[in-house]
C-alpha cells in the first residue's frame, strides 16, 4: 500500500517535471558560448588516463547523490526536532 503510493507521487512527481521540461524551447548546446579554459582541459585530459570520462561521470553522480541524501536527512532532523 505504501510503496504503490510513493510509487505514484514519484511518478506523478517525475511526470509533471517531464511535461514542464518539454515546456523550454530546445537549446543547442553548442551554439552557446562556452568555453572550459585551457589549464582546466589540461587538468581533465591528464585526469582521463587515469580515471575515464564513464567512470568519472558515475562518480560524481553517485558523490552528489550521496550529499542530496544528506542534505535531506539534515533537514528532515532539524524539522523533527524543532517539532519535539
Amino acid at each position: 500500500m505504501v510503496t504503490s503510493i510513493i510509487e505514484f507521487l514519484t511518478g506523478s512527481g517525475l511526470s509533471l517535471v517531464l511535461l514542464l521540461l518539454g515546456l523550454f524551447p530546445t537549446l543547442d548546446v553548442s551554439s552557446l558560448p562556452l568555453a572550459v579554459p585551457e589549464p582546466v582541459a589540461n587538468a581533465l585530459g591528464a585526469l582521463n588516463w587515469f580515471i575515464p570520462v564513464g567512470d568519472l561521470v558515475a562518480i560524481l553522480t553517485a558523490w552528489a547523490g550521496v550529499m542530496l541524501a544528506v542534505n535531506v536527512a539534515l533537514v528532515v532532523i532539524q524539522f523533527v526536532n524543532s517539532v519535539k
